[in-house]
């Protein structure tokens, strides 16, 4: 079983192979101890009531006894086959009544099947028909093969209990083959009894102490990290464990595996109370001295204009690079450059709630969102957009909304596109929306909002291949067939070319007096770091490192190095909308504070939080002052340290190093607002506001009847 994990896992050289193995085999060791002893009982007990009795008539024995063990089969598959036929449309039909009950019939049938070619080549053994018995071990193991050939290449996509039972069939035939062999031992050898004695003794010391001493599932735990990634036999096997672990500690009051993750992270590490620490939810306060010496930087007017120009999944490095992006470097020579902003996740839906609510907590939306702030201030909110990220993000993300949308088609009507898989580039015609936009603006309009939503990005590996060979052409980046990042470069490229337009039409129409314009992304892209290509899952520097730039009048420019949060957005650019906005709430700071010398350290710090499809895996912690990081995943259950001042912050992990800093900062994190409390924090597709919504319908529908 491990051998065939590896057959299908990626990424060798990311990971240390001697650990991957060492802690795989250790594991199925236990397992494999586990298992036998279960079957070793099952056995035991279907002897003692019927093998036995029916010793006398060998045909009937082997019968029965395979029927008796097609029983066990089709009642162990009871619960997966009830699973398998409940969804919502199936359930109303025949199909849903009967489909259970063949579903348990033919894992029934299979299971006897098995027991029967069990039974026979036992006879043979006994009969010492070598060729006919190691026949039958030969089709055992074939079958185990060709089973796992299914389950981890053909069917990857199936639910998951029907995974399992596929995996637990391709044990029970591989198992099988394993132990005819070895009671064969047991028979043309004196000491081979002997031997598979001892094998079994061992696998029951191991089982024993893997189940006792903590230390050594928690080094398992650290070697197997990387395997939820490409998850396979080995990962499955590691969360059972872990499931099984914190189930069996308080059966009745199991709280899931989620939080069970969390539990294990508690049990591990002296943590206190799970409560929030005050400082994340003390009202924000300003020296007054130090606020005025801000408003003075923003002089006395108030209701600039507005312009966001927001590229999902760039990557700081890229966007700081001149021969990608020059009219953007040419922008930072005019602009604030904030070379060390951080997202607030590794993915969209954690991120871009965090920018316009100047919070961590991205359940909520605060009333003091920036755009809930441009509301206030009567503002226009326009929002130029890509259709499939409009229809992700409006699904996912409703609160995310603008006075007049426009959508920009990305993909053929006839597709279906949900996230991923747009074809067509939007850099060009959103531009051209914004200015359309601009044209209509006179100087009695109201002040506006305009936010260009550019999701070119995001789909670098979907864009039409001659549109993006024809970019990198055109902005001569370096094609490499071997690594397709050229992509992501050459669309980087194009999108520069109109955010340039943008800003030259901004200046022709002197707008720019009068208007802030922030140039801003929500997370990175791994560009194949690890075998990783996309983003969301991990919290390494490029996934969470992002471009962030503000140009508003009278500021001039500066290249800021301190470690920023786009948090500080919100309570930045609100200030530049209201005389005097509500900031209780907010988390981050006015980004201006950084123009002033001697500005206090930042009162708390930077959170970071990944997840994998859309669950909550990890959170991490910067540390502004110090540039330390630490991240800590709830796979593992084990923290990791970085350097943020190394030439590669992701390298090397000196949690173990550095245990005494490790612990300091794992309690800041545990303390914060990003670390969950409850199973529904691992979840942010719907908000604490989309569920009190949903419980009010409810109610109200339940009172109505």
């Amino acid at each position: 079983m491990v051998a065939a994990d590896g057959c299908v896992r990626s990424g060798w050289a990311y990971f240390s192979v001697t650990h991957h193995v060492l802690g795989a085999l250790g594991l199925y060791a236990m397992v494999g101890a586990l298992l036998g002893s279960l079957a070793t009982c099952l056995v035991w007990l279907e002897w003692h009531l019927l093998g036995r009795r029916l010793v006398a008539n060998a045909r009937r024995a082997r019968r029965l006894r395979a029927a008796a063990f097609g029983v066990v089969g089709a009642l162990a598959s009871m619960s997966t086959a009830i699973y398998t036929f409940s969804g919502e449309h199936v359930a109303r039909t025949l199909l849903g009544r009967v489909g259970p009950i063949a579903f348990m019939l033919v894992a029934g049938s299979i299971t006897a099947l098995g027991t029967a070619a069990l039974l026979v080549a036992l006879r043979l053994l006994a009969a010492k028909r070598w060729l006919s018995f190691w026949l039958v071990v030969a089709l055992f193991a074939a079958s185990g093969a060709l089973v796992v050939w299914l389950d981890l290449t053909q069917y990857v996509a199936l639910y998951s209990r029907i995974h399992t039972i596929l995996e637990l069939a391709a044990a029970l035939l591989l198992g099988a083959a394993f132990a005819l062999g070895l009671h064969a031992l047991t028979v043309r050898t004196a000491r081979g009894e002997a031997i598979v004695r001892g094998l079994g003794a061992l696998g029951l010391l191991w089982l024993f102490a893997f189940i006792v001493l903590t230390r050594i599932r928690v080094r398992i735990d650290d070697w197997l990290r990387h395997v939820w990634l490409e998850e396979a036999y080995v990962g499955r096997v590691l969360r059972r464990v872990q499931v099984a672990e914190e189930f069996l500690k308080a059966p009745l009051h199991w709280p899931g595996l989620h939080m069970s993750r969390v539990n294990r992270v508690r049990e591990r590490f002296p943590l206190g109370a799970p409560r929030v620490a005050a400082q994340w939810l003390e009202p924000r306060a300003e020296d007054p001295a130090f606020a005025a010496q801000i408003q003075a930087l923003r002089g006395q007017k108030r209701g600039y204009n507005v312009i966001v120009y927001y590229v999902d999944t760039l990557r700081s490095d890229v966007a700081n690079d001149p021969h990608v992006m020059p009219h953007l470097a040419r922008f930072a020579e005019t602009s604030l450059d904030f070379r060390s902003a951080y997202a607030a996740g590794s993915d969209t839906l954690r991120s871009l709630p965090a920018l316009t609510g100047g919070n961590y907590d991205v359940t909520v939306t605060p009333d003091n969102d920036l755009l809930r702030v441009a509301t206030i201030a009567g503002y226009d909110r326009q929002l130029v957009i890509a259709k499939s990220a409009r229809e992700f993000i409006g699904k996912l993300r409703p609160d995310f909304h603008f006075d007049r949308t426009t959508d920009v088609e990305d993909y053929p009507k006839e597709m279906q596109v949900w996230g991923y898989g747009a074809q067509q580039s939007t850099a060009r015609p959103i531009v051209d929306r914004a200015i359309e936009f601009l044209g209509t603006r006179t100087h009695t309009s109201k002040p506006f909002l305009l936010w260009l939503f550019n999701f070119d990005q995001h789909n670098w590996h979907e864009l039409d291949t001659p549109y993006v060979e024809q970019l990198a052409e055109k902005h001569r980046i370096t094609r490499e067939d071997s690594d397709q990042s050229w992509r992501y470069r050459a669309i980087a490229a194009g999108i520069d070319a109109e955010f340039g337009r943008l800003v030259q039409e901004l200046e022709k129409r002197k707008l720019m007096e009068n208007t802030v314009v922030l140039f801003v992304s929500d997370h990175g892209e791994a560009l194949g770091r690890d075998g990783f290509w996309v983003h969301s899952v991990f919290l390494w520097d490029q996934l969470v490192r992002v471009p962030l730039l503000v140009r508003a009048p009278g500021l001039g420019s500066r290249r800021i190095t301190e470690r920023v949060s786009l948090v500080d957005v919100a309570p930045t650019v609100s200030r530049f909308m209201l005389e005097d906005p509500d900031m209780r709430g907010y988390q981050g700071e006015d980004l201006l504070g950084y123009l002033l010398p001697n500005h206090p350290p930042r009162r708390l710090p930077l959170l970071l939080t990944a997840a994998s499809k859309d669950v909550l895996v990890r959170v991490g912690l910067v540390d502004p002052v110090r540039d330390w990081k630490l991240v800590l995943s709830f796979e593992a259950a084990l923290p990791e340290l970085y350097d943020l001042g190394s030439s590669d912050p992701d390298q090397e992990n000196l949690a173990e190093a550095k245990p005494k800093l490790t612990l300091e900062l794992l309690r800041q994190l545990y303390h914060g607002p990003t670390f969950p409390r409850s199973g529904d924090d691992f979840d942010v597709r719907d908000t604490k506001e989309q569920r009190a919504r949903a419980a009010a319908e409810a109610s109200a529908e339940s009172a109505q009847h």
